[in-house]
């Protein structure tokens, strides 16, 4: 497989198996190998990233009050595992419908 650069993938327009508009690549999701190198295993899309990029991407809680705030900027957002990506060109074309994407990364089990 060749190398992708995250800074490639992020912003690309994501479409479903039904041609469905999901939003723009937010985040990649990596995880750390056994020989201590990186390996992708999905995408965060939505049409915003401003929750994720403040720090609230599922692993930490926000404050009680941003609460409510965030979970309202991220109602779009989705999470494709990589098995699911079924193209990787200009758009990311996804091989399944967007109601079967998982809504946040933490919430799937990457293996």
């Amino acid at each position: 497989m060749p190398t992708i650069l995250v800074s490639d993938l992020l912003g690309r327009e994501v479409r479903d198996s039904r041609g469905t508009f999901l939003g723009r690549v937010q985040d990649v999701v990596v995880r750390r190998t056994a020989d201590g190198g990186y390996q992708a295993v999905g995408l965060v899309t939505g049409r915003s990233s401003v929750a994720g990029r403040w720090g609230y991407g599922g692993s930490l809680d926000p404050p009680p009050l941003l609460g409510a705030l965030l979970r309202w900027l991220r109602r779009h957002e989705r999470y494709l595992r990589w098995d699911h990506i079924g193209e990787l060109g200009e758009t990311v074309r996804v091989s399944v419908p967007g109601d079967r994407l998982g809504r946040r990364w933490s919430d799937v089990d990457p293996a």
